[in-house]
C-alpha cells in the first residue's frame, strides 16, 4: 500500500483514512482525541491517554497530569508471560520495554496499537462506542512462537472522577470506594464528593452522579482497587510490585488510593489468536445502568460489532464531502482530518494534550460548528442554540461558560458577541433556512425571544460601543486575546472589530430588510458608511492598516511602533469586509506579504515584541516569535488564504494554504515536530530559535477554518441563498479536480477541467447534461444525485 508524506516517524495510508505511527519515539506525542459527542478520551502514541465525560475539567474520569516530556500517565495493559516472569505492556508506556515491532495507526475514531515482543503479537484497538458511554479496549494476541504461552493480562487506570487535576490526592482519594463485580468480571468505583455546591449553597457537599466501571471479558483471576498495593511504596509503573507477584492484591473499599487492575489468564498454543476485551465507562446514576453497559459491550462479538459502528459512525460525518485534486495534501486534510480535529477534539471533545478545557469559547465552538454546514446542518443549529441561550438581554454575552451547570465571564471582549450573527449566516447561507431566525431562545437574564433579536441584540450592543471617531472601542480584547490592556478603560479601538462589524452588517441589512425591521436596516447601513469612512480615515497608517489604539491614544501596528509594527487580522480583514478601496487593499495585502508570509505560514504580527508592554497585554510576554507574538497563529493564518483569494492573488493564496497545510511539513518534520495529521494552534515565528517548530495540536479553531478555505477559496465551491456558486481559483497547473458534497437535500457531483491552464474563470457549466447560465447552481431539494461539469478559460 502506498505511503503517503513517510516520515522518519510514520505516514498517511493511501486512503488517508489512517496515520500510521512507526516508532513510539516521535518529537513531540503524537495523538489522537475520540469523542462520540458525550464520552471522550485521548491517547498518545505511546498508549498515554485520560477519559472525561462531556467535561474534561468538571468531569474527568481517569487521572492526568500534563506532562509535555515525559506522557507518562494512562491506561495500560500490562502483559505477562508466567513460565517466564517477563512482562511487558500492549503499549510502549508504560514499561517501556524493547520490541521487535512497533506500529501505531491512528484513524477517526480510534488508535490501534501493534507490537511484537517475545513472540507475541498484540494489536490494541481503543475506541468508544458511538451511542453510550463507553471505551473499548480490543486486545489480540496471537502466540508467533513455537511453545505455548501462558499469559496473564492485567488492566491498570487510576480513578479521578470529578474536577481535575485532583492535586490533593489525600483529600480526594478519600471519597472514592471501590467495589469488585465478581460475575460481571467487573469493579466498579463511585465518589461521594463532586465539588460542587448542593441545593443551599453548601460547598463540596453532594455525590458524583456517575458510577464508573472496567470490565473484562474473560473471567476474572484476580483484581486490586488500591495503587499501593499494585506499583508498591516507592515503585513505578514501569516495573510495579504487581508484577512480581503471583495474583493481584485483591484490594477495595474505601481506604485506599483508587485503581482498577484487572487481571485474567490465557494459554496460547503456537499460532493460536485469541482476543481479550477490556471496558471502561462512565453511568449516570438513576437512567444508566453500569452491569446493563457491561454486559452490552464486554465481549469480543460486541467488540467487533461495535467498531463497525464507529466506522460507519465517521463516515457519515466525514463522507457527506469528498474532494479529489492534484494535491495530496489538500485531498487528505479536507476529506478527513480537519473535519475529524474540528469535531471529534474542538467540538465534542472539548480538550486535547495541550489544553484541557472545563466548557465551550462562545466564539470558538460557534465558528467550529460551521464544520457541521454539509454533513449535518442540524448539529450546527444545535451549537448556534446553545450559544445563544449564553447571551444576555443587553445583548452582550459569556466569554466562555462550563458545560456542566454553566456559569462564566461577563466580559468587556469586543468580538465574541458578533460571532454569533456572522455564524447564523453561514448557516443560512448553506441551508436556506431562514425558520431558524424564529426559533425560541431565552437570554441569561431574561426570557425567550426569537433568534433574529438575539442577533440584533448582539449588533446594537457592538453600536453603543464606538470611540467619538467612529470606531468600536477594544474593551477587554478583540479576537487577539493577547491585547488584553489595550482598551479596558474603553478609550481604545480595534480596527479589525471595524471591519468584522463591517462585514456582518453586510449580511444583515438584507435580512432585516425581509423581515420589515426597516429601522434597524437603515440604523446598519448609516453605521456602515460611518465604519467605512472612519476606517479609512483613522485606521490607514499609509502603507497598511492599524490594529488598534490604546486607552491612551498611542497607535499599535503602526509605523511608528519599533516592535509590532504591522498585524495581520485588519490587513487581511480590510479586505474579507471591503471597507476600503482596491487599492489600498491591494496595497496591504503587500505589506502582509512583505512582512507577515514567511516560510511556514503568515505571522499574525512582526516584528515580535521583546519587552513587556503593559499598556498593550500578556502578548507582549510571551517569549518573541511564540504564538500571537510574532508567530504563526493558525487561526488567523487560515483567513490570509481568504483574503489572497478575494484579491485574485493565487500564487498568494495557494502558498499561504500550502505553507500551513499539515502533510507538508512532513518533509522538515525534526523542525516542525508536531503531528503532520492535524493542524497546530501556532507555528514559532522568525525571533524563535525554533522558528517553524508547531505547537498546541488539535484544541484548535484552525481546523475548521483550513477546511473552509480549501473548499470556499481555493476550489470556490461556496454556498449562497440564491444556491451553490462555482468559482475557483487554483494554480494553472492543475488540470482537474472534482467534489462532492451534499447541498439542501441533493447531492452535488462537480467536476472542474482546466484544459487552457488558467487559475480562474469558468465559461461553460453544465447541470445533468444541460447548460446553465452563470455560475450559481440551484438548489435542487430533491434528495437526487446531480451531475454539474465545469469548464474554465
Amino acid at each position: 500500500m502506498e505511503h503517503l508524506f513517510a516520515s522518519t516517524y510514520g505516514y498517511f495510508r493511501a486512503d488517508g483514512r489512517e496515520y500510521v505511527i512507526t516508532t513510539p519515539f516521535t518529537p513531540r506525542p503524537w495523538g489522537n482525541v475520540i469523542s462520540n459527542g458525550d464520552y471522550a478520551m485521548m491517547v498518545s502514541q505511546t498508549g498515554s491517554g485520560y477519559s472525561w465525560r462531556n467535561n474534561a475539567g468538571q468531569n474527568r474520569i481517569t487521572r492526568s497530569f500534563q506532562d509535555l516530556i515525559q506522557d507518562n500517565w494512562g491506561k495500560y495493559l500490562y502483559l505477562r508471560d508466567l513460565d517466564s516472569g517477563q512482562y511487558w505492556a500492549a503499549t510502549y508506556k508504560p514499561t517501556c520495554h524493547q520490541y521487535d515491532h512497533y506500529q501505531v495507526r491512528h484513524g477517526l475514531g480510534y488508535s490501534s496499537f501493534e507490537q511484537i515482543v517475545q513472540g507475541i503479537h498484540s494489536i490494541l484497538t481503543v475506541f468508544v462506542a458511538p451511542d453510550d458511554p463507553v471505551e473499548i479496549f480490543q486486545l489480540t494476541l496471537t502466540n508467533q512462537s513455537d511453545r505455548q504461552r501462558r499469559l496473564d493480562i492485567t488492566s491498570y487506570v487510576e480513578w479521578l472522577l470529578g474536577f481535575a487535576p485532583d492535586e490533593h490526592r489525600e483529600f480526594h482519594k478519600l471519597f472514592i470506594e471501590t467495589t469488585p463485580e465478581p460475575e460481571f468480571h467487573a469493579l466498579l468505583a463511585r465518589k461521594y464528593l463532586w465539588g460542587f455546591a448542593d441545593e443551599l449553597g453548601r460547598h463540596n457537599n453532594i455525590d458524583w452522579p456517575y458510577v464508573a466501571f472496567m470490565a473484562v471479558s474473560e473471567p476474572l483471576k484476580s483484581f486490586d482497587g488500591d495503587k499501593e498495593s499494585f506499583i508498591g511504596l516507592y515503585s513505578s509503573l514501569e516495573h510495579p510490585q504487581a508484577m512480581q507477584q503471583p495474583t493481584l492484591a485483591g484490594r477495595s473499599g474505601r481506604f485506599g488510593d483508587a485503581i482498577a487492575a484487572l487481571q485474567v489468564e490465557i494459554t496460547l498454543a503456537p499460532g493460536e489468536r485469541r482476543t481479550v476485551v477490556f471496558t471502561l465507562g462512565a453511568a449516570l446514576q438513576g437512567s444508566e445502568d453500569p452491569l446493563a453497559l457491561i454486559q452490552r459491550y464486554t465481549s469480543v462479538t460486541a467488540s467487533d460489532q461495535t467498531l463497525q459502528a464507529v466506522h460507519a459512525f465517521w463516515s457519515r460525518l466525514v463522507d457527506a464531502e469528498h474532494v479529489e485534486t492534484p494535491d495530496p495534501a489538500l485531498n487528505l486534510m479536507t476529506n478527513y482530518w480537519l473535519k475529524y480535529q474540528a469535531i471529534s477534539g474542538r467540538l465534542w471533545g472539548k480538550s486535547a494534550f495541550y489544553q484541557v478545557s472545563a466548557g465551550y469559547g462562545f466564539r470558538d465552538q460557534l465558528q467550529d460548528c460551521q464544520i457541521f454546514l454539509v454533513c449535518d446542518p442540524a448539529l450546527a443549529k444545535r451549537q448556534i442554540l446553545l450559544h445563544a441561550a449564553q447571551q444576555f438581554v443587553e445583548g452582550d454575552v459569556l466569554h466562555w461558560w462550563f458545560s456542566i451547570r454553566g456559569g462564566g465571564p461577563r466580559t468587556n471582549c469586543s468580538d465574541d458577541l458578533l460571532w454569533l450573527p456572522f455564524v447564523v449566516d453561514s448557516y443560512l447561507q448553506e441551508t436556506g433556512d431562514v425558520a431558524i431566525l424564529d426559533e425560541m431562545v431565552p437570554y441569561l437574564n431574561g426570557p425567550a425571544e426569537p433568534l433574529y433579536l438575539h442577533c440584533k441584540r448582539a449588533i446594537e450592543r457592538a453600536f453603543s460601543r464606538f470611540s467619538p471617531r467612529g470606531i468600536p472601542l477594544m474593551g477587554d480584547h478583540d479576537w487577539n486575546d493577547g491585547l488584553n490592556a489595550v482598551g479596558t478603560q474603553l478609550r481604545g479601538e480595534s480596527f479589525w472589530v471595524a471591519e468584522f462589524l463591517y462585514t456582518i452588517l453586510e449580511r444583515w441589512i438584507p435580512l432585516a430588510q425581509q423581515r420589515s425591521d426597516e429601522a434597524f436596516a437603515e440604523r446598519c447601513t448609516a453605521v456602515r458608511t460611518t465604519l467605512r469612512w472612519a476606517m479609512n480615515r483613522y485606521g490607514w497608517d499609509g502603507e497598511w492598516f492599524l490594529q488598534a489604539t490604546t486607552d491612551a491614544g498611542l497607535p499599535l501596528g503602526s509605523q511608528q511602533n519599533e516592535e509590532g509594527r504591522i498585524f495581520l487580522m485588519p490587513n487581511i480583514w480590510a479586505v474579507i469586509s471591503g471597507i476600503t478601496d482596491q487599492q489600498r487593499a491591494w496595497q496591504a495585502m503587500q505589506a502582509v506579504s512583505r512582512y507577515l508570509l514567511c516560510d511556514y505560514g503568515t505571522l499574525l504580527n512582526y516584528p515580535a515584541f521583546t519587552r513587556p508592554r503593559s499598556d498593550i497585554g500578556y502578548v507582549t510576554r510571551y517569549a518573541p516569535g511564540l504564538r500571537e507574538n510574532g508567530g504563526v497563529y493558525t487561526h488567523a493564518a487560515t483567513w490570509s488564504v481568504w483574503a489572497y483569494a478575494l484579491l485574485g492573488d493565487v500564487d498568494h493564496a495557494y502558498e499561504a494554504y500550502r505553507r500551513i497545510c499539515p502533510p507538508n511539513r512532513s518533509a522538515d518534520i525534526e523542525r516542525y515536530k508536531a503531528e503532520p495529521y492535524v493542524t497546530p494552534g501556532n507555528i514559532d515565528g522568525p525571533q524563535s530559535p525554533y522558528f517553524g517548530r508547531g505547537g498546541w495540536t488539535w484544541y484548535t479553531g484552525s481546523a475548521q477554518w483550513l477546511h473552509r478555505v480549501a473548499t470556499h477559496w481555493i476550489l470556490g465551491i461556496r454556498p449562497q441563498i440564491e444556491g451553490l456558486l462555482i468559482d475557483p481559483l487554483i494554480p494553472a497547473t492543475w488540470e482537474r479536480f472534482t467534489v462532492r458534497r451534499t447541498f439542501r437535500g441533493a447531492i452535488y457531483e462537480i467536476e472542474v477541467l482546466n484544459p487552457n491552464h488558467v487559475n480562474r474563470g469558468v465559461i461553460s457549466l453544465e447541470v445533468d447534461g444541460q447548460p446553465l447560465a452563470g455560475t450559481v447552481i440551484p438548489a435542487f431539494n430533491d434528495g437526487q444525485t446531480h451531475s454539474v461539469r465545469v469548464v474554465l478559460g
